[in-house]
Parts: C-alpha cells; sequence; structure tokens
C-alpha cells in the first residue's frame, strides 16, 4: 500500500512541476525554489526506495546516501547561484594557503 500512495506522491509532484513550468506565469525565482524543493521530494523518496527495497552491504548503502547527498548539496547550491561563489571562496583560500606556506 506504501508504494502505491508513493506512486501517487511522486504523479502529483511532476504533474505540479509540469504545470509550474508550462502553463502558470511565475517569477523566475519562485519557478527555482519550486523546482528545487520538487527536485529534493523525487531525490529523498529514490533514495528511500533504494535504501529499503535494494538489498545491499551496509557500507556501500552509507556511501550511496553520502554521494546522493553532496550531490543532492551541489545542486541546490547550483539552482540558487551560489555554487560559483563557494568555488571562489575555495579557490582564494587554497591560493592564500599557498601564497602563506611558500613564505
Amino acid at each position: 500500500m506504501a508504494l502505491i500512495y508513493l506512486a501517487v506522491a511522486l504523479i502529483a509532484v511532476a504533474i505540479t512541476a509540469w504545470i509550474t513550468n508550462t502553463y502558470k506565469p511565475a517569477p523566475e525565482n519562485i519557478r527555482t525554489i519550486l523546482n528545487v524543493v520538487l527536485s529534493l521530494i523525487v531525490v529523498g523518496t529514490v533514495l528511500w526506495l533504494i535504501n529499503t527495497y535494494v538489498p545491499m552491504a551496509e557500507s556501500i548503502r552509507a556511501i550511496l546516501n553520502i554521494v546522493v547527498v553532496v550531490a543532492t548539496c551541489v545542486g541546490v547550491l547550483k539552482a540558487v547561484g551560489l555554487w560559483s561563489g563557494i568555488v571562489k571562496l575555495w579557490n582564494d583560500l587554497k591560493s592564500r594557503r599557498v601564497s602563506h606556506d611558500s613564505n
């Protein structure tokens, strides 16, 4: 029964995303946030399905969960436009550390 509810929820998410991106006029920032939220729902649901129904070793499951969470965080940061700032900050910190170590 849980899988039926899950299928209905994913269909509702797909319909909402389709309506939002094709028919409903909305500001771009609202559309971006809504797409991020819908994507998080889908990613969480798929990860839950994998963790519940796919038999695998706990170590592999932990690695899979970490990779999915990191990839999701990067995707959200890219969607809201913060990823380039974080990469620039990382490069500045790395270059500062290298120049400080060479003195």
